[in-house]
C-alpha cells in the first residue's frame, strides 16, 4: 500500500473511530482527573483529524477547507449526539473542537511560512 493510501486509510479510521465514540452510549460515570479533560479530549481529537487530513489533502485543498469540513463535521456529531437521550451536543465540545483544529492550522501555515 503506498504512503499516501495508508494515510488516507488512518484518517478515514480516525473519523470512523471519533464518530463511533461521540454516538455510541456510556455505560459507565467516565473518570475525570480535572474539570475540564473532556474539552482536552475533544481538543486533542480534532487536532489530530486536521492534522492527518492535512497529511492526506493538504496538497489538493486550501487549509480553510479542510479546517471547514471538519468543523461541520464536529457540529453535525454535536447536533446528532442532541438527538439522542443518551449524549448531549454542548457548544464548548464544538469550541473545543475548532480550536483543536485552527491550533494545527495555526502551526500549518507558521511551518509554511518559515519554509519559504
Amino acid at each position: 500500500m503506498q504512503l499516501n493510501k495508508l494515510q488516507a486509510f488512518i484518517f478515514w479510521v480516525a473519523i470512523l473511530m471519533v464518530l463511533l465514540l461521540s454516538l455510541i452510549p456510556l455505560s459507565a460515570p467516565q473518570l475525570s482527573v480535572f474539570t475540564w479533560q473532556d474539552k482536552v479530549h475533544h481538543f486533542v481529537a480534532y487536532g489530530i483529524l486536521c492534522f492527518l487530513a492535512i497529511k492526506v489533502y493538504g496538497d489538493r485543498l486550501a487549509l480553510w477547507k479542510i479546517a471547514l469540513a471538519l468543523a461541520f463535521f464536529g457540529l453535525g456529531i454535536e447536533i446528532a449526539q442532541s438527538l439522542t437521550d443518551y449524549r448531549l451536543g454542548e457548544v464548548k465540545d464544538l469550541l473545543a473542537n475548532v480550536l483543536g483544529i485552527f491550533a494545527v492550522i495555526f502551526f500549518q501555515v507558521l511551518l509554511r511560512k518559515t519554509r519559504e
